[in-house]
C-alpha cells in the first residue's frame, strides 16, 4: 500500500522507489528569498551558493520601478500568444532593445531558456539539414534534438577535431547547425569560440550559441563567435539568471527570426510574456549597459577567480572551471548529498547535483559566485566545506 495515495501497487511508486534506492530522489524545499545572497531554509539563515542571480540584480530598484510602470500602463497579462492578440508594444520595445544589445539584425522573445532552445534546435536544424551539438549542451538542446526530423550528432565536449570529423562524414545540406554553450552550466568552462569561428569559415555551418550563463557576466564573450560568419550566428540568452528577471531571447538574421515566428511551435503556441516581466527585462538591459553599473561583472569575475584559487589551494577538484560557476566534484550521489546536508547545518545552501543532470561519477556541489559575495564569504564557505568533507 502506498501511504501517500492509498493505492496498492501504484504504478509510479516503483519508479520513485528506484530513484530513492539510487540516492537520486528529488524533492522541493521552500526557501525564503530576498534580493541578496542570503536566504532562509528550514528556519536557518543560509549563504546562498546555488543562485543564478550572478550580477545581484534581482530586486534592483530600477528593475522594480520598470516593472511597476509596465503593470500600471498595460495591466497584468498579455492576453494571448504573440500571433493572436498578445503582441504588446512592450514586446516590440524589448526586442528592439535586444537587437541593439546583441546586434545580429533582429530579436525574438521566448518565455524561458528551455522553450527557446527546444524551439531553435528543432525548427532551425530541420531547415539546415541536421544538428551537431556539444555533448554537454543543456538538456533543452537534447529535447530539441529529439524533436528534430533531420539527423543529429553529438560531438565530444569542446572537441573540435571530433566536430570536424562529423561534419566531413555527414556533410549536411545547407551546412547544418552547430550548437554549443558559451559558458557551460555544470562545469563552468568556456567554449573555444575563436576556434569554432575558424571552423565555421571552413565548413559554412550555422552556429547557435547558448549564452544563458554568460549573458551580462562577460560582456564581450559572444563577439569571439562572431569572428566566423556573423550572418550565420544565432544567440540564445536568458533574463532569468544574471539579468535578475525571467524569460529568454534569440537574436539573429531577420530570416531566421521570421522562420521561428512561422514554424517555431514553442513560440507560436505559447502565451506571451506579461507586462510586469517585460518591464523588468527592459530595466535589466538598461542597467547592464549603464556605465555606473559596470562594476558588477568586474566584481563577479574577481570574486570567482579568488574562489577558484582558494578551493584548488585546499585540494578540491573543480574540474575545468574557469568562471563564476565553481563545481566541487565529489563523485558519488551519496557523498554529494551528505556534504550538502552538512553544509546546510553550517548555514550554507549548496544543493547536491547528481545524475542525470551530470554524468555518472561526477556528482558535485555547484557553487555559484555572485557579485554580492565577499572574500570573507568565500573563506567561510571553504572552511565549512573542509569541515564537511572531513566529517
Amino acid at each position: 500500500m502506498n501511504p501517500s495515495t492509498g493505492l496498492r501497487d501504484h504504478p509510479f511508486a516503483a519508479v520513485l522507489q528506484k530513484q530513492r534506492e539510487k540516492g537520486l530522489l528529488r524533492s522541493l524545499t521552500a526557501l525564503t528569498h530576498a534580493p541578496s545572497k542570503w536566504i532562509e531554509r528550514n528556519g536557518v539563515r543560509c549563504l546562498n551558493c546555488a543562485s543564478n542571480n550572478y550580477l545581484d540584480l534581482a530586486g534592483h530598484p530600477h528593475l522594480k520601478k520598470r516593472s511597476i510602470e509596465a503593470i500600471e500602463n498595460f495591466g497584468t497579462g498579455s492576453g494571448g500568444s504573440r500571433l493572436l492578440g498578445g503582441n504588446l508594444p512592450l514586446h516590440e520595445e524589448l526586442e528592439l532593445a535586444l537587437s541593439h544589445y546583441r546586434p545580429l539584425s533582429k530579436a525574438l522573445l521566448f518565455n524561458g531558456g528551455f522553450q527557446a532552445n527546444l524551439t531553435l534546435v528543432s525548427t532551425l536544424g530541420d531547415v539546415l539539414g541536421g544538428v551537431f551539438a556539444d555533448k554537454l549542451a543543456h538538456a533543452s538542446v537534447a529535447e530539441g534534438l529529439r524533436l528534430s526530423k533531420e539527423p543529429f550528432h553529438r560531438f565530444k565536449h569542446n572537441d573540435l577535431n571530433h566536430l570536424e570529423e562529423l561534419l566531413r562524414k555527414h556533410q549536411p545540406k545547407q551546412g547544418g547547425l552547430v550548437v554549443t554553450e558559451t559558458l557551460f552550466s555544470m562545469d563552468g568552462d568556456f567554449a573555444p569560440l575563436e576556434e569554432l569561428a575558424a571552423l565555421q569559415k571552413r565548413y559554412g555551418f550555422w552556429l547557435l550559441l547558448d549564452e544563458a550563463h554568460s549573458t551580462g557576466c562577460y560582456p564581450d564573450l559572444h563577439m569571439r563567435g562572431l569572428q566566423g560568419l556573423p550572418d550565420q550566428v544565432i544567440l540564445m540568452g536568458t533574463f532569468g539568471k544574471a539579468l535578475g528577471s525571467f524569460g529568454a531571447y534569440a537574436t539573429g538574421p531577420a530570416e531566421v527570426i521570421d522562420t521561428l515566428i512561422n514554424f517555431g511551435r514553442g513560440f507560436i503556441f505559447s502565451t506571451s510574456l506579461p507586462p510586469s516581466v517585460l518591464g523588468v527585462n527592459l530595466g535589466a538591459l538598461e542597467t547592464v549597459q549603464n556605465s555606473e553599473e559596470a562594476w558588477r561583472p568586474k566584481r563577479l569575475q574577481e570574486i570567482a577567480s579568488f574562489a577558484r584559487e582558494e578551493f584548488r589551494r585546499r585540494g578540491f577538484d573543480l574540474g575545468p572551471s574557469e568562471s563564476h560557476i565553481v563545481p566541487v566534484r565529489l563523485g558519488t550521489p551519496e557523498a554529494a548529498v551528505s556534504i550538502s546536508q552538512s553544509l546546510l547545518k553550517q548555514g550554507i545552501h549548496a544543493p547536491a547535483i547528481r545524475p542525470p543532470t551530470v554524468p555518472e561519477g561526477t556528482s558535485r556541489l555547484r557553487l555559484n559566485m555572485t557579485a554580492a559575495f565577499t572574500e570573507e564569504d568565500v573563506l567561510s564557505l571553504a572552511d565549512a566545506l573542509e569541515r564537511a568533507s572531513k566529517a
